[in-house]
């Protein structure tokens, strides 16, 4: 723990704060720097990876490389001073090994998968088991059985969703023959909407499949391995001694499944900056680390040092292949298992160093981790702690200890958002406020709660302890989603209305930087005042342009909805949609263009909105709903017989061809 809250033995006490007056120099973190291979071989690498991810053709990757090659062969002959040739040859070689590592692993989707297709087989990877009507899974697709034709071997990741009776009976490892309806994943369109179709394409997933008892015949029935064994006596351990209603947190907890976890809880956490603390990463890691050596030194006399933090890591590295090795836990494991070598041999000490030799060696074993949202998170806040959290954190010292603990944790919590807030703008369209806050309270209470759960799990088979454990670990949990819904609950506890482009958030990145290169001495004081203020300005203008927007969106709903958002207010009129059909819709709209909120049903209803500038009507002719928009006609089509019978401009459903505007996305009238 000190390595993330500081070393505080220096400081006397005095609850009077200390501002340094002189140059802050950070000698230790500009080496750290410039003597980092890694961030060179890390990024080329990257580069090369997202270069073979966007299709660029064999042709024109060809002509640049050898560009590269020519480039350094020429520079080789005029003999350039310093080690600018080999800088290219290096570069060469990292780039074509994260192309072609891309490559190798990057499979083209079977357009003959979607398919008639008389039967698949499969083999199950991982499926949920939890009380949802559909739960989820990822299954193997090895061969298929096209109609009158011999079988084709294909290898392909299939989405799955089935039934609560089947999840109870399929597991890891089975093999079954499946005879469902194979679809590709896409996006409704629909704005703030999770990326599905970019989340699953990052972890290999093209297809998806529902699927019930009646579908499926199983060919192959696994027994259960040592690690599900272990997993489901843990399981069965909270579900006996926990209280229903914090079952889903801890199963997020300490194995990092949320498919218990409801959907409020969910919003709660996210609403207070606390989502990653249901997502296993490092804080969780290095509590356990932190938790088993603290409880083998107790027996220092019998234990030597060394033996204590090799039987910690070794629990770790158990630990991470019992959760199925998620990158953020992988990440984690792999850099404290550097770290603990350069303990051990003394050798390795730059710890940006480590963090990007192991962020490499993930992309190599798995290039799509490249464009995992977790990983980027995870190692954009690691980024931030190791270069931003020493210079910031020497800015002002207490003597005393506990106001030096909480400023620590304070700029640990700031050094992580400077490079991850970037990336939750980008992705989630909104940034928690009080980020700080929340997150102090997490320091505190994740150490009492990790080691709370570690030793009801080591004593589950305890019953009188187990109980106690689960009493405590209970009441702790009780605390914590107080202050996390007290948070929620704060004004303005969350900013919306955020739409970042690529190059919007490249620029960010950019600032960013900007500020870490500039807290290194007080000389550059002004430039970081520079970047900080290009940063607000930024986010500044970008949000205004999101709440000032006046448009008309028809979104992609079983039945017609549409959105009109004008001064601050948004009218949500629907043809008879059920709330639970479009609360979810309205939460991811209000993401991207926050406003009061207005329901409107169109059922049987004349409705009509003026503004100074445009007039929307709906209206009804004969069962049939008419929208006319600032004196156009448009006739909504329900079936396919609809496009023939009107005469005005059509507006059709997803599943409706040849209409004027077909609502397979969100159609966008703007003002």
């Amino acid at each position: 723990m000190r390595f993330l809250l500081g070393d505080t033995r220096y400081f006397k006490s005095t609850s009077k704060p200390i501002i340094e007056s002189e140059n802050i120099k950070h000698h230790d973190q500009e080496v750290s720097v410039r003597s980092a291979p890694f961030v060179f071989i890390f990024s080329t690498t990257a580069l090369g990876i997202a270069i073979g991810y966007s299709q660029v053709s064999f042709k024109l990757w060809t002509i640049f490389t050898i560009g590269i090659l020519i480039t350094a062969v020429f520079l080789e002959k005029s003999k350039p001073k310093g080690n600018v040739k080999y800088l290219l040859y290096f570069l060469f070689l990292f780039l074509q090994l994260g192309f072609f590592s891309m490559k190798t692993q990057q499979k083209t989707p079977n357009e003959f998968i979607t398919k008639e297709i008389y039967q698949l087989e499969c083999e199950i990877v991982e499926l949920e088991k939890g009380d949802k009507k559909w739960n989820k899974g990822i299954a193997e697709i090895q061969q298929i059985f096209p109609q009158d034709q011999n079988s084709i071997i294909v290898k392909h990741k299939l989405l799955i969703y089935t039934d609560k009776k089947t999840s109870t009976k399929l597991g890891p490892g089975d093999i079954i023959l499946l005879e469902s309806q194979i679809q590709k994943i896409q996006n409704k369109g629909n704005p703030g909407e999770f990326d599905a179709f970019y989340y699953w394409r990052s972890k290999g997933v093209n297809y998806m499949s529902f699927f019930t008892e009646s579908d499926y015949t199983q060919i192959k029935d696994v027994k259960i391995k040592m690690k599900n064994a272990i997993k489901n006596g843990i399981i069965k351990s909270f579900k006996k001694n926990i209280p229903y209603e914090y079952l889903g947190i801890v199963k997020a907890l300490f194995l990092g499944d949320k498919s218990s976890l409801e959907q409020e809880m969910r919003h709660s956490f996210s609403a207070a900056g606390a989502m990653h603390l249901l997502a296993i990463s490092g804080l969780h890691i290095g509590l356990f680390i932190w938790i088993i050596y603290g409880f083998f030194r107790f027996f220092s006399r019998f234990i030597r040092r060394n033996t204590a933090l090799l039987f910690a890591f070794v629990f770790i590295w158990f630990y991470a292949y019992l959760i199925d090795f998620p990158p953020s836990v992988l990440r984690s494991v792999l850099m404290f298992s550097i770290l603990s070598f350069g303990y051990f041999t003394r050798g390795i000490k730059n710890q940006l160093n480590i963090l990007l030799f192991s962020a490499t060696i993930l992309l190599l074993l798995n290039p799509a981790y490249l464009f995992d949202i977790g990983y980027q998170l995870s190692y954009a806040a690691m980024l931030g702690i190791i270069l931003c959290y020493s210079p910031l954190s020497s800015t002002v010292r207490f003597k005393k200890k506990p106001l030096t603990f909480f400023w620590n944790a304070t700029a640990l919590c700031a050094s992580a958002q400077l490079f991850t807030f970037p990336i939750c703008l980008y992705y989630f369209h909104q940034f928690p406020n009080y980020f700080i806050l929340s997150n102090l309270g997490i320091v505190v209470a994740a150490g009492i709660i990790v080691g709370i759960g570690g030793a009801m799990i080591i004593f589950s088979q305890f019953g009188f302890i187990a109980e106690k454990m689960a009493f405590l670990l209970s009441i702790s949990l009780t605390l914590l989603i107080t202050f996390i819904k007290w948070i929620e609950h704060l004004p303005g506890s969350i900013a919306q209305g955020f739409i970042f482009h690529e190059i919007e958030l490249f620029i960010l990145l950019i600032c960013c930087a900007g500020v870490y290169w500039s807290l290194f001495n007080k000389k550059q004081r002004l430039t970081s005042g520079i970047f900080g203020f290009c940063i607000c300005v930024i986010i500044a203008v970008n949000h205004n342009r999101q709440l000032s927007s006046k448009h008309l969106v028809l979104f992609n709903t079983k039945r017609f909805s549409c959105a009109l958002h004008i001064r601050n207010t948004t009218y949500f009129l629907h043809d008879n949609l059920l709330p639970k059909n479009y609360q979810q819709l309205l939460s991811n709209y209000n993401k991207c263009y926050p406003g009061e909120i207005q329901v409107l049903n169109l059922r049987n209803q004349i409705i009509t909105i003026t503004s100074p500038f445009h007039k929307l009507n709906f209206s009804w002719k004969e069962k049939n709903l008419i929208m006319r928009l600032d004196g156009k006609s448009y006739n909504i089509c329900y079936s396919q017989k609809d496009i023939l019978k009107f005469e005005n401009k059509k507006i059709g459903l997803a599943w409706i061809e040849g209409a004027t505007i077909r609502l397979n996305k969100a159609y966008f009238f703007h003002f």
